[in-house]
């Protein structure tokens, strides 16, 4: 699962991180940056010593190629995101109501528009798949 690239990719990140929080210390960027970096630069360093600990650990290797490769994990993932895209519907075209409601157009707007735009998303992959199986 792991190859060259990702773990080139992570000391990538990893590095991008410090060299955004460097140029966020010495003001030539924004503060934001530098939070935004700290977080790239932990998620490089945690995926290094990932990939490296695959590569190292044959029992590691087969627990990790476990959980990519299994079927019923597959399936709770693919359920999961549909969970997750019911409920992102709910909970936005709820939030539109109460932004009509309580007269904040702006707030209404964008709900309105990322609840169009999942709507647009799903119907359509809803096609593409349609057409593929």
């Amino acid at each position: 699962m792991y190859d060259n690239k990702r773990l080139a990719l992570s000391i990538f990140w990893a590095v991008f991180g410090v060299v955004l929080m460097a140029l966020s210390i010495a003001e030539v960027l924004d503060s934001l940056y530098a939070g935004m970096g700290g977080a790239l630069t932990a998620v490089g360093v945690l995926q290094i010593i990932r990939n490296l600990r695959y590569r190292r650990d044959p029992e590691y290797q087969e627990k990790i190629d476990t959980e990519v490769n299994d079927e019923r994990n597959r399936f709770l993932r693919m359920k999961s995101w549909s969970w997750a895209g019911y409920i992102a519907i709910m909970v936005e075209g709820i939030g539109v109501i109460a932004a009509t409601i309580l007269g904040n157009d702006t707030v209404r707007t964008m709900l309105s528009y990322s609840v169009c735009l999942i709507l647009c998303a799903y119907w359509i992959s809803y096609l593409i798949l349609s057409r593929k199986y």
